[in-house]
């Protein structure tokens, strides 16, 4: 029975340990929710705080050098988040442009009869590259450049 009784213990502190480190979980997880929802609403509050010596430095109510040079970084950040928000609008308007249709092969323009070749040579010949109809007496096709024979 000894055996049993050390397995039965075991996994009974197993048990209270799961628990234990269970419970733990919860209350660390419960507190750093009620830590970040306090850090919230301090930097709620302090943007309010800065919103309104924001405001009452621009209708000259305080003064201050700090302050000052911080409002005119809002000024500037101000502006360039306009520009950056047209950016955008354009950006979000632009629509796409299918390109034009690709032109159609040119047509043959080389002429095939130069009076009649020499018995030796055929009248017409046909590119090996490209297909393309010449002279017989042509040494290279006018279309893709290949040397013919």
């Amino acid at each position: 029975m000894g055996l049993f009784d050390q397995i039965s213990r075991t996994i009974a502190q197993s048990v209270d340990r799961a628990r234990f480190e269970a419970e733990k979980f919860q209350k660390t997880t419960r507190l750093q929710s009620e830590v970040n929802e306090l850090r919230r609403q301090i930097d709620s509050k302090l943007n309010e705080l800065g919103q309104r010596a924001y405001e009452l430095l621009r209708a000259g109510q305080i003064q201050s050098a700090t302050l000052a040079e911080l409002s005119t970084a809002v000024d500037q950040l101000r502006s360039a988040l306009v520009v950056k928000e047209e950016e955008l609008k354009q950006a979000q308007a632009e629509v796409y442009v299918e390109p034009p249709a690709p032109a159609p092969p040119p047509s043959q323009s080389v002429p095939i009869d130069y009076g009649p070749p020499p018995s030796s040579t055929p009248a017409v010949k046909h590119c090996g590259v490209c297909g393309f109809q010449m002279p017989g007496t042509a040494m290279f096709c006018p279309n893709c450049g290949t040397r013919v024979t």
